[in-house]
């Protein structure tokens, strides 16, 4: 089962530790908390990733409603240290601008403009 940490929420960003396996039932149990700890806030959010060790669709869908919802409002979602194979899907995926992938903390922060 997939956990949800809630790392840190200021007035420049929020961020996230995502933990699990984001198959149906982690996605199902992480959606509505990443959704209230990012998209509800309205601002840049940086979503770690560190510790999934597999993401599904259904993941992936998650990541990018809640990259869309905030892009809707101005802000920008950022993926964080995926290991492969997780780094694999999201790159196959894609996702550009949208929901960009990078290694770390330091590298998120510049990639929303929050250096």
């Amino acid at each position: 089962m997939a956990e949800l940490e809630l790392v840190e929420a200021n007035d420049a960003f929020t961020h996230v530790a995502l933990r699990g396996r984001l198959d149906a039932a982690g996605t199902g149990a992480v959606d509505l908390g990443l959704t209230s700890h990012t998209v509800a806030r309205r601002k840049p959010a940086i979503v770690d990733l560190t510790e999934v060790p597999f993401i599904a669709s259904l993941g992936i869908g998650m990541l990018v409603q809640v990259a869309r919802s905030l892009a809707s409002h101005g802000a920008q979602a950022v993926a964080v240290a995926p290991h492969e194979p997780v780094r694999g899907v999201l790159r196959l995926m894609q996702l550009g601008e949208l929901l960009p992938v990078v290694a770390t903390r330091e590298e998120a922060l510049r990639a929303l403009g929050l250096e």
